[in-house]
């Protein structure tokens, strides 16, 4: 049997197995004493096991002795459908550039090319789609709403459109105000995607104070899906999802992730589930002046109590029931929250 290993699994090495040793930085003479058969990470198209009880980057733990090495899964080249919502974010400066130009240059600048960009513009009064225009892109989709949808409504626009037009196999979602960290954000998410209902991803916070908090998805069990606790961001930017598994977002709310999260899992299988452990997102919190998360007005306060009901709507219709005291739990907190006049998503 092939075993792949790494220098934290060194120590587990038994005879009559062939190990294959996965090396980053070491040096040539550290490879050399291993007397192993090694190759660089970055050159496998899949590396699933070790040696270790291990987290594979998933969210179910697993041992080797789970693993059927004749069926794992050969590399694809998936198809993403991007979905980007926008009001008026064609403002701002990060390295000479609007928050909605970075977005869509983050994107067209990836190494990975099978992609389509679907931009829905929900009704800007800035210059957002003329810069939009401004990209001359076959793979950039143009959807302009006749009437307010915001991020819920239009995301389900770019749903609707993806499905109906084009020929794809995962979702992704950013907001027009953030970005992607680097050109190879795409080609890190296909290699690790093995046919996986869902994937996670994480993200670094970027402030005006130019420095940054790194936030890793950090769940460990299929309850952390639900619960969140602080391990697993809320958020549809943080969630790559296979075509069959989407759902559509609540509408005409300021706070249309949190149900659409617990939707996505409630239809999702466990071991189906893994986990990017790397920074591939830019959540830009410099932009005060139009963040739905950071301006708090009236709506915010109406969205609370819409939130709320959402919720208890969706607890008549869970199908995973030993999830229903965790959501009553968070209910209850949301109320009080809310009945206190300070509430934030929770």
């Amino acid at each position: 049997m092939k075993i792949a290993i790494d220098k934290n699994s060194l120590n587990a090495v038994e005879p009559n197995n062939e190990y294959i040793y996965l090396f980053d930085k070491e040096s040539l003479e550290e490879l050399l004493e291993l007397k192993l058969h090694c190759i660089y990470y970055k050159c496998c198209t899949y590396v699933d096991i070790n040696l270790t009880d291990y987290d594979i980057d998933s969210f179910k733990r697993a041992k080797v002795t789970d693993k059927d090495y004749n069926k794992m899964p050969p590399k694809h080249d998936y198809r993403f459908a991007i979905i980007v919502p926008n009001c008026n974010n064609d403002r701002g400066n990060y390295k000479g550039k609007t928050y909605l130009q970075n977005c869509i240059e983050s994107i067209l600048n990836q190494t990975y090319k099978n992609f389509e960009l679907i931009i829905v513009d929900d009704c800007s009064t800035d210059t957002s789609v003329e810069t939009v225009k401004m990209y001359e892109d076959k793979r950039i989709h143009l959807l302009e709403n006749k009437r307010k949808k915001y991020n819920g409504g239009s995301r389900n626009v770019g749903i609707e459109y993806a499905l109906n037009n084009l020929d794809f196999d995962y979702f992704c979602f950013l907001d027009s105000d953030d970005w992607w960290k680097h050109e190879k954000v795409l080609e890190r998410i296909n290699l690790k995607l093995n046919n996986h209902e869902m994937l996670t991803i994480g993200c670094e916070m970027l402030y005006t104070s130019c420095t940054g908090c790194v936030c890793y998805n950090r769940a460990e069990c299929y309850e952390d899906l639900w619960s969140f606790n602080n391990k697993l961001w809320c958020t549809a930017w943080a969630r790559v999802i296979r075509k069959d598994k989407i759902c559509y977002f609540m509408e005409d709310t300021l706070m249309e992730d949190r149900v659409w999260t617990y939707r996505i899992a409630d239809g999702l299988q466990f071991e189906n589930v893994t986990n990017l452990k790397e920074v591939c997102y830019c959540w830009n919190r410099m932009n005060t002046e139009n963040s739905v998360s950071i301006v708090r007005n009236a709506y915010w306060d109406a969205c609370a109590w819409c939130h709320i009901g959402h919720q208890l709507q969706f607890l008549t219709q869970i199908k995973h029931k030993e999830m229903i005291p965790i959501l009553k739990e968070r209910i209850e907190e949301c109320v009080r929250r809310a009945s206190n006049g300070k509430y934030q998503q929770y």
